[in-house]
């Protein structure tokens, strides 16, 4: 019985100096492409182009710059991008459906507003796009 009783002591006393290991932080799952890259110029694109085929009154919304990107890639395909845009009405109504490209662009200093988006974009054969934006 003593023999036992020093066997239950000494492993919790080779436990209690039981060192865990070292905690290392993940790498950041999101990236920061540059604002002028190409894909982050066409993810811009393509959300405004879906924001104004979805508005039903006031006029095209076109891009002024984009403010901040970033982009985190899934496992399989695509990307889910997180833009913040800064845009400014056109001279086309939105019934007009013009792409924003080719409409002129109001007055900057009384219709420039910042538009937050998140936008997957699925890069695959049958390839598919989720916005969420306000």
């Amino acid at each position: 019985m003593t023999l036992l009783i020093l066997l239950l002591f000494g492993s919790q006393l080779l436990c209690s100096w039981a060192v865990s290991p070292p905690v290392v932080e993940p790498p950041s799952l999101l990236l920061s492409p540059a604002c002028n890259d190409s894909a982050v110029e066409a993810a811009a694109d393509l959300a405004l182009r879906q924001i104004n085929a979805n508005q039903r009154e006031g006029y095209v919304l076109g891009l002024y710059r984009i403010f901040s990107v970033q982009e985190h890639p899934q496992k399989i395909t695509g990307s889910v991008f997180y833009l913040t845009l800064d845009v400014v009405e056109t001279e086309c109504h939105v019934l007009s459906r013009r792409l924003w490209k080719n409409c002129t662009n109001r007055a900057m200093h009384e219709t420039v507003r910042i538009c937050f988006i998140y936008l997957f974009l699925d890069l695959s054969v049958h390839g598919s796009v989720w916005l969420t934006y306000y």
